[in-house]
């Protein structure tokens, strides 16, 4: 019969011994919080703070009705064009990204010391060195270099007298230059051209300068923005960015949403501007046909010699009912006299000349009427499409006005609700917190480490189980074999 092994229970006492074999390494867990919490300080010194800024932009509703290109335009579609290269390259180019200018930091602790003095410093260590260790800042507007220069780190060493010096030692490159003019050297590589704007430091401060490939700029700034729509079809759109400088995190989205607004402007005026020329040419087409309208309607008044043809109509109608009636007189003359002479009498001849001369005045005067109602139905054709044309002419005119005026105002549908400010506080976390994290966690990897020892040490040993269970103190153990057929013998004698 095989002996049942004894349940193990958690009591109590199992805590406490679990408890005290922890604490056996005391200095193994204030070694390891130690070392992590001074690796976390020193992480916390050395680590370069992040700040965040953000810009809200309002894209304003219009019925697609209303003929503007940005009309009803869905908000991942400015999302898109706001991270555009188009976009961002203009921006890079306005604030000179391309253009890098660090100052030479003592390393580990430099970047911290100058975080922290916000005062111009004495460059150099022990007046060696160039380093920086305060608010030492210089701007360059102008810094082109040949495509194989790209990326290179220059050396720029202020002078006195707003002097200063630019070099590369590998290179064998040395320029001199004065601040506000454009400095210029010749090298095998191509020219080298550079014009420093300002310039705050006192002489003997040094600052890494290169000039970067403007994709690689517009690049890592698409990656670093983050676009996104306030809310679901809110038409409100935030852009945030992350950086170590705040001045010029803040001056980046502020660009952004400037140029963001003038390409909408750019691109309604363009709009505006084809249909102008649109208008413009309706306008004088319309016009055209108005003189046309116009000469048409002076030949006809002109060839029937008065303007006003109704008069002339009711002169003419009164003539053939005169002429009529003149005609049926002379017929009932020349019944009478018929009757009374033959065909050829002298009387009878009398009235069929006077017949024949009131028939032809008759045609005369009827075909005057029917030219002159010709004429009236042409100058009404006419002046209907005077009219017609002249209120057209008028509505283009009023729809051209408008829309002149409407591009004199540089009026668009996106409107900057919040403008960037500089944070004052970091969006990563603090000196303070950072050291407090780390001593937590220096602690729990330092239990973790002394509960990990102590399962090391108890790996192949059963006493633990048997003080556990049976309360004793185990002082020794013999090893156990399985393998039933090895004895033991003795030497053999010799």
């Amino acid at each position: 019969m095989m002996p049942t092994k004894p349940s193990r229970v958690n009591r109590p006492s199992d805590l406490m011994f679990h408890y005290g074999n922890v604490l056996k390494n005391t200095w193994l867990i204030a070694g390891v919080a130690l070392l992590v919490a001074m690796l976390g300080t020193l992480y916390g010194l050395t680590m370069t703070p992040a700040y965040e800024a953000n810009i809200l932009l309002q894209i304003k509703r219009i019925a697609p009705s209303s003929g503007d290109p940005q009309a009803d335009a869905p908000a991942a579609t400015e999302i898109e064009i706001l991270r555009s290269r188009a976009t961002l390259s203009r921006v890079v180019n306005t604030l000179h990204l391309d253009i890098s200018v660090e100052p030479k930091l003592f390393p580990m602790v430099g970047a911290f010391i100058a975080e922290k003095n916000q005062n111009i410093s004495t460059p150099g260590l022990f007046g060696q060195g160039g380093y920086v260790w305060g608010a030492e800042r210089v701007t360059i507007s102008v810094f082109n270099v040949p495509p194989a220069l790209l990326g290179k780190p220059f050396m720029l060493t202020t002078m006195g007298n707003d002097e200063f010096t630019l070099s590369h030692e590998e290179l064998a490159i040395q320029l001199k230059g004065k601040l506000g003019q454009l400095a210029k050297i010749q090298t095998k590589y191509g020219a080298v051209e550079i014009r420093v704007a300002e310039i705050q430091s006192k002489p003997g401060a040094q600052f890494f300068v290169s000039r970067r490939p403007e994709f690689q700029i517009v690049e890592q700034l698409q990656k670093s923005l983050a676009v996104l729509e306030k809310g679901r079809q809110s038409n409100v759109i935030a852009v945030l960015l992350r950086g170590s400088k705040p001045e010029l995190i803040s001056a980046i989205l502020n660009e952004i949403g400037k140029e963001y607004i003038q390409q909408q402007v750019v691109q309604k005026s363009d709009a505006a501007k084809k249909e102008l020329v649109f208008y413009d040419k309706q306008v004088e087409e319309s016009r055209q046909r108005l003189q046309k309208l116009d000469a048409r309607l002076a030949e006809v008044l002109r060839r029937h010699g008065t303007s006003d043809l109704g008069d002339e109509a009711r002169t003419l109608a009164q003539q053939s009912v005169a002429l009529q009636t003149k005609l049926a007189e002379i017929e009932q003359r020349k019944v009478e006299l018929s009757s009374r002479f033959a065909e050829l009498h002298p009387e009878v001849l009398n009235v069929n000349k006077h017949l024949d001369d009131v028939h032809r005045d008759l045609n005369k005067v009827e075909a005057k009427r029917k030219a002159v109602a010709a004429a009236q139905q042409e100058i009404l054709s006419l002046n209907r499409d005077k009219q017609i044309n002249s209120e057209i002419n008028i509505e283009l005119l009023n729809a051209r006005h408008k829309l002149e005026a409407l591009t004199l105002s540089n009026s668009v549908n996106v409107r900057l609700v919040d403008r960037a400010e500089p944070p004052s506080q970091p969006a990563t976390l603090g000196l303070p917190v950072m050291i407090a994290a780390s001593c937590l966690l220096g602690i729990a990897l330092g239990v973790g480490a002394s509960i990990l020892k102590n399962f090391l040490a108890e790996r192949n040993s059963r006493h633990p189980e048997v003080e556990s269970v049976r309360r004793l103190v185990i002082s020794a153990g013999l090893p156990h074999y399985d393998d039933k057929d090895r004895t033991y013998k003795e030497p053999a004698e010799q």
